[in-house]
């Protein structure tokens, strides 16, 4: 290990140098051009045992250096598929119900549930296999999806991937955080629109409560593109392939949202780094605010900030990104402007 902070301090300014349980930590300043002392010191470091992470705090570039130990690519894929084909099974039960059938009493009602469950399942698995081939494409260990079954009205709680393997550096984050929602949002539209192009007006109840979704900007722009003159005392009664769109776009919004470990909080960490936490406390009042017209906002912003404590461990974390690609970074924020639901149940009178 002292040979390897000598070397360091042939490649930066040292500050100071601190050892914990797992890690040293060497602060300073690293020499000019930083992008040819970092792949120096990376090289340097390759046949040693130790990993160097690269990362900055209060304004010092530091070095952290530990081992590593290395995922092997052996993947069980068993357990992926049981867990897909119940949560087909699942969304199967969960359409069917929307549509007005019941599997319990006749089991060909299942088949009802197929447009729903399918447009479901597509948007979910586009969804996971974009940040699965992209976090491949980028050289890291990642797991296949794991859905998750679940016997609510939607049939699951979504799907998601492991990563085993230490991120290379701000770009392939960025990658791999825009890469799952993008692909995602892809599916979902032409779903939603044929979904709500297939959607019928039904009368609205004369007495009594009524459940109705709220619109993202979106999904309202598309359903009054298509409708739009909606007859007075009616509302639109959305087809199973349109409500799988509207979910999609929902959960596209959440996963967006710029905190922790959600793809909104990778891509925020690729673009701001050390900055990230500035967004933290208009983030929460924002959350807290929505969370006045539909209380689901406040339980996933804790759910958020609860995984904010833990960063992805990226292994160069200082290579800056280019102006190119920080522009490409910034659309998945515009689909989280246009796919966000402020208030996604509404009980209408």
């Amino acid at each position: 290990m002292e040979s390897l902070i000598e070397f360091l301090k042939t490649k930066m300014m040292v500050e100071a140098v601190d050892y914990d349980v797992n890690f040293a930590r060497v602060s300073g300043r690293i020499n000019h051009p930083l992008e040819t002392t970092i792949i120096d010191i990376e090289d340097y470091f390759k046949n040693t045992g130790y990993t160097p992470i690269f990362t900055r705090n209060k304004g010092f570039d530091v070095i952290k250096i530990g081992i590593i130990n290395t995922v092997e690519d052996k993947p069980k894929i068993a357990l992926n598929i049981i867990l897909f084909m119940a949560t087909i099974l699942t969304t199967l039960w969960a359409g069917s119900n929307f549509g007005g059938g019941n599997p319990l009493t006749h089991i060909k009602d299942l088949l009802m549930g197929i447009p729903f469950s399918f447009s479901l399942m597509a948007i979910l698995t586009g969804h996971e296999l974009g940040h699965y081939f992209v976090s491949r494409r980028e050289g890291m260990t990642t797991s296949l999806p794991y859905f998750i079954p679940m016997p609510n009205f939607i049939g699951t709680f979504g799907a998601m991937i492991r990563m085993k393997s230490i991120v290379p550096n701000r770009r392939a984050l960025l990658r791999v955080g825009m890469a799952g929602p993008i692909v995602g949002f892809l599916i979902a539209l032409p779903i939603t629109i044929v979904g709500i192009a297939l959607s019928r007006f039904v009368v609205m109840p004369a007495t009594g409560y009524y459940i109705r979704l709220g619109d993202s900007l979106l999904f309202s722009l598309i359903v009054k593109a298509i409708h739009p003159m909606i007859p007075p005392g009616m509302d639109l009664f959305l087809h199973p392939m349109a409500f799988a769109g509207w979910i999609g776009f929902l959960v596209t919004a959440m996963n967006l949202i710029p905190i922790g470990q959600l793809d909104g909080g990778h891509v925020a960490y690729s673009l701001l780094f050390e900055h990230r936490k500035k967004l933290y406390i208009p983030l929460a009042a924002a959350l807290i605010g929505f969370g006045l017209l539909w209380p689901g906002w406040l339980v996933w912003g804790l759910l958020a900030f609860l995984m904010a404590r833990r960063d992805p461990l990226v292994k160069n974390g200082l290579t800056p990104l280019t102006k190119k690609e920080i522009i490409w970074g910034l659309i998945p924020f515009l689909l989280l402007l246009l796919t966000f639901t402020p208030r996604p149940i509404v009980i209408t009178r």
